[in-house]
C-alpha cells in the first residue's frame, strides 16, 4: 500500500489518501480483530452462539405466523 505524494499536496491531504486505502483494504478492522488471540474453541464457541440466536429467531417468526393462520 502506498500513496504518491505530488508537489503541490500538503501532508494532511497525503494522510486522508493512505488513511481512505488503509479503509478500502479493510486494514483497521484487522488490526482491532487482531488485538488479542482468540482460543479457537472461542471462536466456534461464538459462531455457535451466533447461530443459536438466529435459529431461535426463525423459530419464533415462524411461531408468529402460524399463529396468525399463515403457515399451516
Amino acid at each position: 500500500m502506498s500513496v504518491i505524494v505530488h508537489d503541490q499536496m500538503s501532508v494532511e491531504q497525503a494522510l486522508k489518501m493512505l488513511w481512505r486505502e488503509a479503509n478500502r483494504e479493510n486494514i483497521p478492522n484487522e488490526i482491532l480483530k487482531n488485538r488479542y488471540r482468540i482460543k479457537p474453541t472461542s471462536e466456534v464457541h461464538e459462531k455457535n452462539k451466533v447461530w443459536a440466536k438466529m435459529k431461535r429467531r426463525r423459530r419464533a417468526a415462524k411461531r408468529r405466523m402460524a399463529k396468525k393462520g399463515k403457515i399451516a
